[in-house]
């Protein structure tokens, strides 16, 4: 489960209630949560307004990346 779907789920949420605090749209936020975008290459605006919207850190939603270790 990524970061993003937690953070939600912690502030008890829905996808649809999350993009209307946003202003994210619903269909982003359902392809981050569900891996077919990946929320580490996200717009910074769409970044500021999701922590916004959670009352956390942009840091906080995005994934570690096994990719980038050495």
């Amino acid at each position: 489960m990524g970061n993003l779907r937690k953070l939600r789920e912690k502030k008890k949420l829905s996808q649809g209630q999350l993009s209307i605090r946003s202003g994210v749209n619903l269909q982003t936020i359902k392809a981050y949560e569900q891996r077919t975008r990946n929320i580490n290459h996200a717009q910074g605006d769409i970044l500021n307004r999701l922590a916004n919207a959670l009352d956390c850190a942009i840091e906080d939603l995005l994934e570690d990346d096994p990719a980038s270790r050495v």
